[in-house]
Formats: C-alpha cells, sequence, structure tokens
C-alpha cells in the first residue's frame, strides 16, 4: 500500500478535494465553494486560500487551509478541514494543521483563528492539540453539515479559538473587566497581553444583516441610544452582535446586559488587528458538552440567562 503524502495544494487536486468533501459532508458543507473546484482554483490563484492536502494512492483523502480576504492580511482562519471518512481517527487532520501552522512565517501571518463545531468533540480536541486559545462561544452561527437532510437542518453553535505566532503581539485593551466575566477575560488578557494605547481606532460602521435564524449586528461601540434600539427589536429574534473590544468595554457591557444580551467571549476582528466582543440574546434552547471548560461555562450561562430573559418577557406580555 502506498505512504501517505501530505504536500501543497496543486490545481490538479482540486477536482479531489471537491470529491472529499462530498463524501465527508454530502451536499451540507456550509461553504458552497469546495463543491466548484474552478472556484477551489480561483482561491488559491488570488491567494485567498492556502491548502495542504494529504493524498493516499492518487487520491485525495484529506484537506485543510488557511484563509483570508486578502493576500496581504496577516490574519487568518485555520479552515476547510476534511478527512476520509475511511481514515478519520488517523491524526491525518493534526498532521494537515500543523504543515500549515508551519507555513504562517512564509506567508506572513501573525494571528490565526480556528471555528470549531460542538457537535463533536473531535474539532475542539484538535484545535487544543494545535495551540489554539479559546475565547468565544458563537451560539446557533451556521447549518449544522451533519443534519440527516435539509428539511431537518440544526443550527450549529461554534467555539471560535485564536492563536498569535512567534514573538508577535495582538494585545487587548488595559480594560477593568466586569467581575461576571473577569473568570474568561483575566486569563485572556493574561496569555496574549494589554495594552494602554489610546490612540483611536477606525471606527466601524453599524452593519445589520439578516442571516438564517438570526440577525447579526456590527458596532465600533455601544451608545445608549443605540442599546435601547436593540432592546426594542421583536423579541422572538435571535441576535448577534459583535462589538469592538475598547477600553470603555465595562460600559458597553453593562448596556447590552441591560438590553437582554449575555457575553459570550470574543474573537478577532475580521481584517483588523484588533478583537470583538461577543453578546447575543434568544439563543436556541440546547445541551451541549463542550471538550473546554470555559466554553462549557459560557454555553451554560448563555443557556440560564436565555431562560431568565424569556421568562420575564412572557411575564411581562401577560
Amino acid at each position: 500500500m502506498s505512504a501517505l503524502v501530505i504536500r501543497p495544494f496543486r490545481p490538479a487536486d482540486a477536482i479531489g478535494i471537491s470529491e472529499l468533501f462530498r463524501r465527508v459532508y454530502g451536499d451540507h458543507y456550509v461553504s458552497p465553494d469546495v463543491y466548484v473546484p474552478h472556484m477551489i482554483c480561483q482561491h488559491h490563484q488570488h491567494r485567498h486560500w492556502f491548502s495542504m492536502v494529504a493524498v493516499l494512492e492518487e487520491r485525495v483523502v484529506g484537506h485543510a487551509a488557511l484563509c483570508r480576504p486578502a493576500a496581504n492580511r496577516e490574519d487568518a482562519e485555520l479552515a476547510l478541514m476534511a478527512v476520509d471518512p475511511a481514515l478519520q481517527g488517523s491524526q491525518i487532520a493534526t498532521r494537515l494543521g500543523r504543515q500549515l501552522l508551519d507555513r504562517c512565517k512564509d506567508l506572513g501571518l501573525v494571528r490565526l483563528s480556528i471555528k470549531q463545531v460542538t457537535s463533536h468533540l473531535y474539532s475542539q480536541r484538535l484545535a487544543q492539540r494545535l495551540g489554539f486559545h479559546d475565547m468565544g462561544l458563537m451560539p446557533d452561527h451556521v447549518p449544522s453539515p451533519f443534519s440527516a437532510t435539509q428539511t431537518e437542518a440544526q443550527t450549529e453553535t461554534i467555539v471560535v479559538g485564536c492563536q498569535v505566532m512567534g514573538d508577535h503581539r495582538r494585545p487587548l485593551p488595559d480594560v477593568q473587566w466586569p467581575a461576571p466575566c473577569q473568570w474568561l477575560m483575566a486569563p485572556l488578557a493574561a496569555q496574549f497581553g494589554t495594552t494602554f494605547d489610546d490612540a483611536p481606532a477606525p471606527m466601524q460602521p453599524l452593519q445589520i444583516s439578516s442571516l438564517p435564524g438570526r440577525i447579526d449586528v456590527i458596532a465600533g461601540h455601544m451608545s445608549r441610544h443605540l442599546a435601547r434600539q436593540l432592546q426594542r427589536l421583536p423579541a422572538h429574534w435571535s441576535i448577534a452582535v459583535r462589538l469592538g473590544l475598547r477600553r470603555q468595554f465595562p460600559e458597553d457591557y453593562r448596556r447590552l446586559m441591560t438590553a437582554g444580551f449575555i457575553f459570550t467571549g470574543m474573537v478577532p476582528a475580521e481584517g483588523e488587528l484588533n478583537w470583538q466582543a461577543l453578546f447575543h440574546r434568544g439563543a436556541l434552547a440546547r445541551h451541549l458538552d463542550l471538550h473546554a471548560e470555559p466554553m462549557q461555562r459560557l454555553h451554560d450561562e448563555l443557556q440560564f440567562h436565555t431562560r431568565n430573559w424569556r421568562g420575564r418577557q412572557s411575564s411581562s406580555a401577560a
């Protein structure tokens, strides 16, 4: 039997990668690009993806990629992982991930993130093995690729992990973290460092978008007026907020908590060098067994807060 080979992507691999995703996920993978070999090649040509493949007897049996929206970005996401069902459990995903981590310096990458599905523990254990630090929970974030049929589609809650490469720094703002979230934020601040730099960051314009099952809100800051407007949104909406993480975080935190939201951690800001805080209102009721205790605690607090919030809404309506 031929030996397994792990190597960088070649254009001739595109069809095999697409076939691999169909074997693993059927037609339910969240990114449709993997089903179109032309798109796979185009992403590599524009240097938006840098992929490693595992090849056995000339067949693609594993894939993982570093993905970034532009070739000159210093941040990327470790994503698009798939291993042939017949070979799962043989550490192929770990080997692919480590090969990609070794390429980060040559690619000019400083910070990596990873989104881990919560319907099974493997991706969470993999992220820990690869050195990522869990930092945030994104409830009901994407359609699950593991639903039996499209008509039974479930949403997948995501754990976000991050790591900074080499001696680079991506510090958090120096903040007196509110007491209810010190248990999470103090260790992350110790891990990534903090800065007193008060130089104003580019102001993120308010963005609101409707996605399957939720409303996404992205904002640079949280004024009293904006918090009140979010509070008045329909109670049956599931609302996810990504808010610029700044030294005024305690005020932002208080305003959003008053508006019925719960803090669920932080994530790297997409395409920027700073960070965003996560808040959510109206998450689905669900039981999850998560690999990392801090993420389990975030989930349990989210569920408790959501039950209480819905109870108050029902009492007010009555």
